[in-house]
């Protein structure tokens, strides 16, 4: 519910502004609680129809179940448009609250609860989906709060920090001619903060604790030493069985911690523990977290260019502010229209290729290459997702399998595919430098220049 979650808070975050609401405020908050409750129908209706899927023979029925829940995770992001645009749920919301300077943090906590809601309905349905197939023994609430930490408070924390540090220095500079400085070195300040401690962050929030001494913290302490890789800390990723995954987070040496979860110790063996710890560490050797925060900050640059761009149509006017702290009904459409487009299709093309990247450092470091093969034969007997399908961020286990038997029968492969990884990267960065050269050059008023 990752993207879900971040795409409604895009939704939440850049409405069109509304001089007036577009319904009463009993008819718009009647309106939001009856589209929650659709959103619960919906969600038990769709999880007894994946329930009856999975009894279908062959392997089309999880198939199509899986593609129910898409459709469900779907439906929260278009209730919370509705929400938005229908109902006028931000302005209702500032409406309540009134003027009253001090409850910045109050108006975002009110803000968010519909789409947290409705994710929180879709997860507990889920839940009965999975308990039925005997894919989870968790209990309800033990069941939500995991994948709340793990799927919705690693965006909802930073972003409330943000808004409550910002809501902060707005307040204080609100009479100042500085006001705008203020709030954009702010801005810079807490989200250079975010980044450079998420990893303790996240250390806390996913409730961790460091891999024991013994022969598989050894063994992947050798590895490390071998590969010339640093990490302050091999995490054990408390989950209660749950989940099957593992991690590296940090973009940077000076605080990085590679994490396993306890399902995954549990059911691999040490030789496979080494293979998925080794695809970690291929993330990091190609920088892909880097790489990933800088297709981050390029969003902000392709957006002015956009606008600029469909200004000369006259359709929009163009951005006053980099940061774009005020926006039109129409920029804000084109912000909401780019930002899907760029990270559902985009990055998620691009995330889904590093992906096996990663893969293929981690096949060329272990000393038995079949490990890494027979480690993720495991996670999909372990996941929830049927091996045929593909996520947002990852290809389906049976595409990076024939992908990788594919390399090891013709290395060549591998060495085509990373000129294709290289090429992608390359373009990345040479059209955010043309873009961001071009708005310095053309727009500097846009940086305050």
């Amino acid at each position: 519910m990752l993207l879900p979650f971040l795409l409604c808070v895009l939704i939440l975050y850049i409405p069109p502004p509304m001089g007036q609401m577009s319904a009463p405020l009993l008819l718009s908050a009647a309106g939001v609680v009856l589209l929650a409750l659709l959103n619960a129908a919906a969600a038990w209706v769709g999880s007894g129809l994946a329930i009856r899927l999975c009894k279908l023979p062959g392997p089309g029925g999880p198939v199509a179940a899986n593609r129910v829940f898409s459709f469900l995770k779907g439906g929260v992001v278009g209730f919370v448009l509705a929400d938005v645009f229908a109902l006028g749920w931000p302005s209702l919301v500032e409406g309540l609250l009134g003027n009253h300077v001090w409850a910045v943090l109050v108006y975002d906590l009110i803000l968010l609860l519909p789409a947290v809601a409705m994710i929180l309905t879709v997860m507990a349905c889920q839940h009965r989906f999975e308990s039925r197939r005997a894919r989870v023994s968790l209990p309800l609430a033990r069941y939500l709060w995991l994948r709340f930490r793990v799927e919705i408070a690693i965006i909802l924390v930073p972003w409330l920090a943000l808004v409550l540090i910002t809501g902060v220095v707005a307040i204080l500079f609100r009479e100042s001619a500085s006001a705008l400085l203020a709030d954009s070195i702010a801005s810079g300040a807490v989200l250079l903060l975010i980044v450079a401690f998420s990893p303790l962050l996240l250390r806390i929030m996913w409730a961790t604790s460091p891999l024991p001494a013994g022969a598989l913290r050894e063994r992947l302490e050798g590895f490390c030493r071998s590969h010339r890789f640093r990490c302050d800390d091999i995490l054990i990723w408390h989950t209660h069985n749950h989940l099957a995954n593992a991690g590296v987070v940090g973009p940077t040496r000076f605080l990085r911690y590679v994490m396993l979860t306890d399902a995954l110790l549990e059911r691999c063996t040490d030789e496979e523990i080494e293979a998925i710890f080794a695809h970690e560490v291929g993330h990091v050797r190609h920088r892909h977290l880097l790489f990933y925060l800088l297709f981050g900050v390029a969003f902000v640059c392709f957006y002015a260019n956009l606008m600029d761009l469909l200004a000369l149509t006259g359709w929009v006017r163009r951005l006053e502010n980099i940061f774009a702290f005020s926006l039109t009904v129409r920029q804000a459409s084109v912000m909401l229209a780019l930002a899907g487009a760029y990270w559902m299709l985009a990055f998620g093309f691009i995330s889904r290729r590093m992906e096996l990247q990663a893969d293929l450092f981690g096949l060329r470091a272990v000393r038995n290459p079949v490990s890494l093969l027979s480690a993720l034969g495991k996670l999909a007997a372990m996941s929830s997702t049927p091996r045929r399908i593909a996520s947002w961020r990852h290809f389906s286990i049976e595409e990076r399998l024939h992908f990788l038997h594919g390399v090891l029968s013709d290395p060549s492969k591998a060495a085509r595919f990373r000129l294709k990884i290289a090429a992608i990267q390359l373009a990345v960065v040479g059209l955010l430098a043309l873009g961001t050269a071009r708005l310095l050059l053309l727009r500097p008023e846009l940086f305050a220049i």
